[in-house]
């Protein structure tokens, strides 16, 4: 604090929430969906929230940090994830940060974290992992001991000069039995029991595509009515408006640009809506995207991991700063 004296860090409550908007609006410069953010991982705490913690100057909230304790994914390893750290304005550089994140540190591993890490968190992610660009948190997160794994990459697509016409595309795939449609609700159970086929969070992230009035999410199909199959699907929107993903084509269907039907029928979706550019997130096929929209390697992540039995204790590091 300006004053010298220390702030207390507590568990935030409801009524904080005007002023950690406002510290994320300071503090999230590249993402002007700081609002957003904030919403989607408060929310993931939820079921935790003592995760939230707060720094709290003489009852003014000066910073923040959320976890989300993730469930168990083998036997005696459960992830305990840093989702968001921020310190506002006049208040930086005084320790609150490295105070903060030892805090959420410290309550996650006494929630039962085997892990921490700093990456996303599917089915409801903000990042992949640390946007390299918060510089001054990329440097804490390496001071407080986390080792580092291997990058994550956002594509930029501008929508306004990216081509995203599929009439013609769609015609060449009808001619070959493929139907590409928006999905509906009604096709939840067996689209959803499709979708878990893929592994991973993908199925509950297209049920949230789902949800949305228009889904916001596209499928290829083969077959009439009750005998339709699966063969392709892409979303958008899921966590974050401007963002795409996540996609698959299944193998029978590759290489017949399935995919870039379905790419764009969402890049399309997403200019209606009056986003003049969208961010495919989390990617690894860099050249399809680049050939089909035009889309350019634009956000870096850092992913970072570190064993809890190293998190500082919270308490001690305030000491250090009076």
């Amino acid at each position: 604090m300006e004053d010298g004296s220390k702030p207390e860090l507590r568990t935030a409550r409801r009524e904080d929430l005007a002023a950690l908007h406002a510290i994320a609006a300071a503090s999230l410069a590249h993402d002007a969906d700081a609002d957003r953010v904030l919403a989607l991982l408060w929310d993931l705490a939820a079921q935790t929230p003592d995760l939230r913690v707060v720094a709290d100057a003489g009852g003014t909230v000066t910073g923040l940090a959320f976890g989300w304790l993730a469930p168990q994914d083998e036997p005696h390893r459960r992830p305990g994830h840093v989702t968001l750290l921020a310190v506002a304005p006049g208040h930086r550089g005084q320790g609150q940060g490295r105070a903060l994140l030892a805090a959420v540190e410290d309550r996650l591993s006494a929630a039962g974290a085997t892990r921490l890490l700093v990456r996303g968190t599917p089915p409801a992610y903000a990042w992949p992992g640390l946007d390299i660009r918060y510089t001054p948190a990329v440097c804490l997160v390496e001071s407080a001991g986390y080792e580092r794994g291997p990058d994550a990459f956002n594509m930029l697509t501008d929508l306004t000069a990216a081509d995203l016409a599929t009439a013609d595309d769609e015609r060449r795939l009808a001619a070959l039995g493929v139907r590409v449609r928006r999905a509906h609700p009604a096709d939840a159970p067996r689209f959803l029991a499709w979708m878990r086929t893929w592994g991973g969070t993908w199925a509950q992230e297209a049920a949230a595509a789902l949800a949305h009035e228009p889904p916001r999410c596209h499928v290829a199909v083969q077959g009439d009515g009750t005998e339709e199959e699966f063969v392709g699907f892409a979303c958008h929107g899921v966590n974050r408006d401007s963002w795409f993903g996540p996609m698959g084509t299944a193998e029978s269907q590759r290489g017949r640009g399935v995919g870039a039907v379905l790419l764009r029928r969402c890049l399309r979706d997403q200019l209606d809506a009056g986003l003049p550019e969208a961010e495919i997130a989390w990617i690894a096929p860099y050249r399809f995207y680049s050939r089909a929209v035009g889309s350019r390697l634009h956000r870096v992540f850092r992913v970072y991991e570190k064993d809890p039995d190293a998190a500082a204790n919270p308490v001690a590091f305030l000491e250090e700063q009076s």
